[in-house]
């Protein structure tokens, strides 16, 4: 019975979690504050600033600290079940009852009624992120205090080491002869991260003791922020209503899943070469450390470790290889360290595990819920760009083009495929695209989205700029503010425009938003492949069927997507719809200009790409919308707020 306590303990923490903080009078959520920070820093009222932003990171540390007392205490209370066996879905209920009243009474001993349920994940990732100290600095400066500025300066850059806005601000604080040693030191750090820090450089000093020692402080600090990082993984999240009751539980248990599985990654996010996984990197150190020190049976046992963690590293095959040929090395000195084996255990059946949940998830209503958690682990409603690869499908030239689709006009779902296409000219001035092309130049960042600077070809540059960023900088002082309202503007006025001319009877909202620019890069001779590949916008391409499936980790949610163009003084680069899915050669091609807007239905009966943009730079604004409520973006509505100075709650 105890694994399944174990994992009624995971679905538990989805039915009955946290919800409160502090004095039950003064029920001011934390991203309240952190809205009021906003508000106050764009008014430049810095003294309002600090005392919303240090209010915030108070009450965001002891709800954390809190939450973390309350699933630890209720996670022993699963295992105080009933005397009785006659019947386990009773034993199953007892579970879930006796970890629901126990997460309800501590949470009135601990958090009081502090509605952290209301709190939109977008604002719970930044406090996370240590956003708040960003602004903290900036509001100390303009008062004149220059060492806590520097402080919070400091604290900031070491949770976001490689942000050259950060970079910029430490040398700046670092050339003040007013500032010391000491006021350069982060108010908040990790101990097991700056022990690994210690311990790699200490790696290329070959100072091998003194680098295994702090390595192993170092895994010990890790292992007991694993188990916090778990242990947060069990909060409150959202579930659509009208769920099944499967349905609903396989959505909390991947969920929480997926996040716990993930905490060990998550942890060594502050690396900036994450080649290798964080966990196993702590082995492949430590057995040069250990064979350095000729103790060779200790680092055959860290190298057996890392290669249980990664299965699949080619580096520890070899190594495990150059082990076995050392003299007095045996087969039974391969052994996972006996520290780490409930760890590498539990990842596994992590795995195994979240593979079931998978196959059931089909079997209960024919959608993968782990691809959703994997898509978006704990990503609320905000969407984050997946790399498409479609370059395998062939294309063909520009001769295949039958017609150019004219604007003003509406094609609807007259012939039964459920196909939506319109184009729609004159939705920005010649001024206005020159704003946004303004805004688009000065911020937008290389491969903005995407795990890597080129997504989609290897011949174009990609820079992107999504609407919470745009609004950030504003905020910063680093773009003025009105093109970043602009582009706020002009994106709710395409949104209307796709509701009203598809005549929609239920809300439109936004999904995702990202203006991209693609600019030709000199190795033009001979290509053949497309700016951005024929694909669909809610739905997997199976190359061999022609078949689209609208599962995860396709953004499913997706019912529609429009295109508005900011200038057109490039060579190639048309958006184009193929066939169908059976034929993605070109059909339907929309040449570009400023203000014009492509918008269509997002399944798979517009299946579009991008021919190759061979000469010159092309920009225009992607947007993305869903009629489910659950699903909307809520970086749009924190970005309007933080503009306009009020609160978006």
């Amino acid at each position: 019975m105890r694994l399944a306590l174990g994992l009624v303990s995971l679905l538990v923490s989805a039915a009955s979690a946290l919800q409160g903080l502090g004095n039950p009078d003064n029920l001011i959520t934390y991203d309240e504050q952190y809205a009021d920070g906003l508000t106050a820093y764009s008014g430049q009222k810095y003294a309002d600033t600090i005392t919303y932003f240090n209010r915030a990171m108070q009450d965001y540390n002891q709800l954390a600290e809190a939450r973390l007392k309350c699933y630890a205490k209720c996670r022993r209370s699963a295992e105080q079940t009933l005397e009785y066996s006659g019947d386990t879905e009773l034993v199953f209920f007892d579970v879930i009852l006796r970890r629901s009243a126990c997460i309800e009474k501590c949470k009135e001993d601990f958090v009081g009624a502090y509605p952290i349920s209301a709190v939109p994940y977008s604002i719970a990732d930044l406090m996370e992120k240590k956003e708040a100290y960003n602004y903290l600095q900036m509001a100390y400066y303009h008062e004149g205090d220059i060492k806590k500025a520097a402080k919070t300066a400091a604290t900031y850059n070491y949770y976001n080491p490689y942000s050259m806005h950060t970079k910029a601000n430490m040398k700046f604080y670092e050339g003040r002869s007013t500032i010391t040693k000491e006021d350069l030191q982060p108010l908040e750090t990790q101990v097991y991260r700056d022990l690994y820090i210690n311990g790699q450089e200490l790696y290329f000093a070959q100072n091998w003791k003194d680098m295994i020692e702090n390595f192993e402080s170092s895994l010990q600090a890790f292992h007991t922020a694993l188990q916090e990082c778990r242990l947060l993984c069990e909060g409150p999240r959202k579930h659509r209503n009208g769920q099944s009751l499967s349905r609903a539980m396989i959505s909390s248990l991947a969920a929480v899943l997926n996040c716990q599985h993930n905490c060990a990654e998550k942890l060594g996010s502050f690396r900036q070469d994450k080649g290798e996984p964080f966990l196993g990197s702590y082995f492949h150190y430590m057995q040069y450390g250990y064979f350095n020190l000729n103790q060779s049976v200790v680092a055959v046992e860290a190298s057996a470790t890392q290669a249980r963690l990664e299965p699949n590293s080619e580096v520890a095959k070899r190594n495990g290889v150059f082990y076995r040929q050392q003299k007095g090395v045996t087969r039974n000195d391969f052994n996972v360290r006996k520290d780490m084996l409930p760890v590498v255990e539990r990842l596994e059946f992590e795995d195994k595990l979240l593979h079931v949940i998978d196959l059931m998830s089909n079997e209960v209503e024919g959608e993968s819920e782990i691809a959703q958690a994997k898509a978006s682990s704990e990503a609320g409603n905000d969407e984050q760009l997946l790399e498409e690869d479609f370059n395998m499908f062939p294309v063909g030239s520009n001769e295949a083009l039958e017609e150019e689709l004219k604007p003003n006009v509406v094609e609807g779902p007259r012939d039964g495929s459920g196909r939506e296409r319109l184009v729609v000219d004159d939705m920005l001035t010649e001024k206005e695209c020159s704003l946004l092309l303004e805004l688009a130049t000065k911020m937008g960042k290389e491969g903005d989205g995407y795990p890597q600077k080129s997504p989609h070809t290897k011949h174009e540059k990609f820079e992107g700029l999504n609407i919470l960023d745009a609004a950030k900088a504003a905020l910063m002082g680093d773009v003025n503010m009105t093109l970043v309202k602009l582009y706020l503007k002009a994106s709710k006025k395409a949104k209307d425009v796709v509701a009203e001319k598809f005549q929609l009877k239920q809300p439109l909202y936004f999904s995702f938003t990202h203006m991209v620019c693609r600019t030709a890069k000199d190795d033009q001779d001979n290509r053949t492949d497309l700016s951005h590949p024929v694909h669909s916008d809610n739905c997997i391409l199976d190359a061999i069927t022609g078949e689209c499936h609208k599962v995860q980790p396709a953004y499913t949610w997706r019912d529609y997507s429009a295109i508005l163009y900011l200038n057109s003084d490039f060579e190639g680069g048309q958006f184009f719809f193929a066939h169908s899915t059976q034929n993605l050669t070109p059909k339907h091609l929309v040449s570009a200009h400023c203000g014009r807007m492509v918008g269509f239905s997002a399944g798979k009966e517009n299946m579009h790409g991008v021919t190759a943009v061979t000469k010159g730079k092309r920009c225009a604004v992607a947007l993305w919308f869903t009629l489910d409520p659950d699903h909307q973006e809520t970086s749009y509505d924190v970005a309007e707020s933080m503009l306009s100075g009020g609160s978006y709650l």
